[in-house]
Parts: structure tokens; C-alpha cells; sequence
């Protein structure tokens, strides 16, 4: 799982429903250029939480000097350096969110992609990403989302194992005892990052770009593509499979 910090499950991260790979190039083209609508992504330095092989590290570091990725898994980490040169700027390292060994106010932007999800604490996650980002910084943040009317990490039901679960999204109760992943609203991610002095400035969804990996069914209706950038932009765009939100860190302290 590509990941910052322990989770709930060890199995390989999902994004958007399937395991984060070059592969998936609409899934990684439209998270990158969303999180670029939505924020600066320039300057001297940026760190990825929850990096995984790099595959959205390095389009969105391409402005800044230097790029840091962290990840709790180590063949992830492993395989994001085999991307790299020796003297490449983009520097992965195994860290748990939770525990970021970075200097106080040592970063202009920090992104996290599909990661807050499955770190255990949360909380703590947030406020390391307050304490590394630098005054007037950004946090640009994607996670799965509540109103999405399906569980796409899937979980234990009865003590079978599901990959998706309709609906139980809306129940929040059973979703947290059954599912592999949290879900977010966006009230639920204001209260998470204002607790330490974040301020929203934008927020928007994603719907989804039918490339999962293992789902028969997904020759015929990734023609769909086009329908769901249309509901982005619609009045149904709140029920997006992923929120999509940038937070600043004030240039004046909590």
C-alpha cells in the first residue's frame, strides 16, 4: 500500500480503486492536473506523503528545486529511485507520516494523494504536515469520499472479503468496523486540518476514470470517461469518488 504511516491493511494502496502504476496514465493525468488548478507547485522544495513509486511525485515536482517522497513501504521507495538518476532532484525516502524527519517549516508545498486514508492517526499525520510546511505554504490533499456511493477499497463483510461495497459509504458505523480504508467529507478533512491552524482555500471532486485493475466489465464502460469530467463540473460533482482540497498554513502562527 502505498502509504505514510501504518494502516489498516498491508495490502498495495489503491487509487481511485486500483493500485497506483504509470499504467493508469488518464488516472494519474487528471490528479495532476487538478492539483496544479488548485495550487502554486513551485519553488524550492516539496514533499510527497505517501510518494509510492513516484508516478504523481515527479510531474508535480517538475517546478520546484528539490522533491522529497515519503512512504512506509520499502518496495515502493525502491522502485521510485530505479526511476531516477543519481543526481536527480527527486529524493524518496522510507518515513511514516506520522513521524516525517524533516526540519520545522522546511517545505513550500506538501501533496498527499490517496494517503490519509489508511495512516492510523491521522491527526498526528496532519500535524507533522503543519510543522514541516513553511508559513504561507500549501497542503494540496485527495481522499476517498463519503458521499461517493461505493467503498472501492472494499473489506470483510461476514467474514468474506468484498473488493467493492455499494453504499455502504452511507453508513458510516458499519463502513468503519467492515472497510479496508476511511473515508472523508470535506467537513471531516476542515476538522482535521484546522485543529492546527490550516485554512482551506479550495476544494473540488473527482469521478472516476475506470482503469481498475481486475474488473472485467471495464472495456465497456471506460467510454464513461468523458460523462464523468462532465459531473465534475456539475451540481453532482460533491458525489465524486475523491475530494480534492488545498489548505494553507498562515504566514502569521495559530
Amino acid at each position: 500500500m502505498s502509504g505514510a504511516g501504518n494502516s489498516r491493511t498491508q495490502a498495495m494502496k489503491p487509487i481511485v480503486g486500483h493500485a497506483r502504476t504509470e499504467a493508469s496514465f488518464q488516472t494519474r493525468d487528471l490528479f495532476v492536473e487538478r492539483l496544479r488548478a488548485v495550487g502554486h507547485l513551485q519553488g524550492t522544495r516539496m514533499l510527497d506523503v505517501g510518494c509510492g513509486d513516484g508516478t504523481f511525485t515527479i510531474p508535480l515536482g517538475e517546478k520546484f528545486r528539490e522533491v522529497y517522497g515519503i512512504d512506509v513501504q520499502e518496495s515502493n521507495i525502491e522502485a521510485f529511485r530505479r526511476k531516477l538518476a543519481s543526481d536527480s532532484k527527486y529524493k524518496p525516502s522510507l518515513q511514516s507520516a506520522t513521524r516525517i524527519n524533516f526540519p520545522n517549516a522546511h517545505f513550500e508545498s506538501i501533496v498527499s494523494i490517496e494517503t490519509f486514508e489508511h495512516i492510523d492517526d491521522p491527526a498526528k499525520a496532519a500535524e507533522e504536515c503543519w510543522r514541516v510546511l513553511s508559513p504561507g505554504g500549501e497542503l494540496l490533499i485527495t481522499v476517498p469520499n463519503r458521499w461517493f456511493p461505493c467503498e472501492n477499497h472494499g473489506g470483510i463483510v461476514f467474514g468474506h472479503r468484498f473488493g467493492r461495497l455499494p453504499l455502504i459509504t452511507y453508513l458510516p458505523p458499519v463502513h468503519n468496523a467492515v472497510s479496508d480504508a476511511r473515508v472523508f467529507t470535506v467537513r471531516a478533512l476542515d476538522r482535521l486540518f484546522s485543529r492546527y491552524g490550516f485554512k482551506r482555500t479550495e476544494v473540488s471532486w473527482l469521478w472516476p476514470t475506470f482503469e481498475h485493475l481486475g474488473n472485467p466489465i471495464q472495456p465497456y464502460i471506460r467510454r464513461l470517461f468523458p460523462l464523468m469530467r462532465r459531473l465534475e463540473r456539475g451540481p453532482v460533482a460533491f458525489l465524486g469518488t475523491s475530494i480534492v482540497a488545498r489548505f494553507v498554513k498562515p504566514l502569521i502562527g495559530r
